[in-house]
């Protein structure tokens, strides 16, 4: 992704991430931005600070802020942050926790196999990780909002549900919960953070059976519909996203991933394919067993205009902007397509 010290232009917006926000990643390192990809320079590993103060004030950590406030923005990917159009600002201070990769899924977009961690030498290591980001929240005095299970399954890493059971929260602090939700009944309802849960972002990237058992293995529409349900009837304080990544295999059913929606009460988010290694990017000389059966990433991503089906996506993605559904937030990616 080009970078800020490339772009052509001067940036006049500004953004507070660098000073409010840090993102743990898989191997317990430190980032100044909700996407590491987007600024990924670690200013250090979770065990190099002993609070979150110390951390946002870390030597790495001050030369980051100093270039984005004098808005030169070096080693951020402007163009894909959203800085370019507009100022990023962070309402209060923001955690995103995304130790673990477990997911009790493994769909074609995300992994091709599944992955849980439970036990053995990582596991341990994660485990003193994590109580030692507690630690740091147990110190910290100001409201933060702390995001759970962005690269794996809040609900079904070990790890994290542990902290979702257990953690005695302090007052200001709230949490985001991202899942597949297919294990909601079973973790929330004994869930110490309960209350305290302002937001569940549900991936199910289908509005129909057919589809969802294609592009989300191996779950089972008949165990989310009843996960949907006791939430719609127990949400309380907490609002509720289901997130839909468009692709190949479910564009067609988007007006029923839109009725989903209406049906429960639940806000929609269509976004767009990422390429995260499942697939090959493109044609190779000698696809491997998993390419020849699933393809690659290029066939998949049918928001690319040169994809066979692009005009028919984007017929449909169009139609469903047009009805101006207040709960439906496509993203911006999107705009210079439609």
């Amino acid at each position: 992704m080009p970078r800020g010290k490339k772009y052509p232009q001067p940036i006049v917006n500004t953004c507070d991430l660098p000073f409010t926000h840090v993102s743990i990643d898989q191997n317990s390192d430190c980032f100044l931005c909700k996407c590491e990809g987007w600024l990924p320079i670690s200013v250090g590993k979770v065990s190099d600070f002993r609070t979150l103060d110390e951390l946002w004030n870390s030597p790495i950590a001050l030369t980051l802020q100093k270039d984005i406030k004098d808005k030169k923005f070096s080693w951020c990917a402007v163009s894909h942050c959203g800085v370019v159009d507009k100022s990023i600002a962070n309402n209060k201070y923001s955690m995103s926790i995304n130790i673990d990769d477990s997911c009790n899924l493994a769909c074609p977009s995300c992994r091709r196999e599944l992955y849980m961690l439970q036990a053995g030498p990582e596991f341990e290591k994660k485990t003193n990780d994590i109580n030692h980001i507690l630690e740091w929240l147990d110190k910290f005095n100001q409201p933060i909002g702390i995001s759970l299970g962005g690269t794996g399954d809040a609900l079904a890493s070990q790890l994290i549900r542990n902290l979702i059971k257990n953690y005695r929260y302090k007052n200001g602090q709230t949490f985001i919960i991202s899942t597949n939700g297919l294990l909601l009944k079973k973790i929330i309802p004994n869930s110490s953070i309960g209350p305290a849960i302002s937001h569940f972002y549900i991936s199910i990237d289908a509005g129909s059976q057919e589809v969802y058992e294609k592009v989300r293995r191996p779950g089972k529409w008949s165990v989310l519909m009843e996960n949907l349900e006791w939430l719609f009837e127990n949400k309380k304080q907490s609002n509720v996203d289901l997130n839909f990544v468009l692709q190949k295999e479910n564009f067609r059913d988007i007006p029923a991933f839109l009725e989903l929606c209406k049906k429960f009460n639940f806000n929609g988010n269509i976004m767009p394919l990422n390429d995260w290694g499942t697939w090959n990017s493109k044609p190779v000389p000698t696809p491997d067993a998993y390419t020849i059966l699933n393809g690659t990433y290029i066939d998949h991503d049918v928001a690319n205009p040169l994809h066979p089906e692009y005009a028919e996506c984007m017929k449909i993605l169009n139609e469903s902007r047009e009805k101006k559904y207040t709960f439906l937030k496509i993203s911006p990616y999107f705009n210079k397509l439609l």
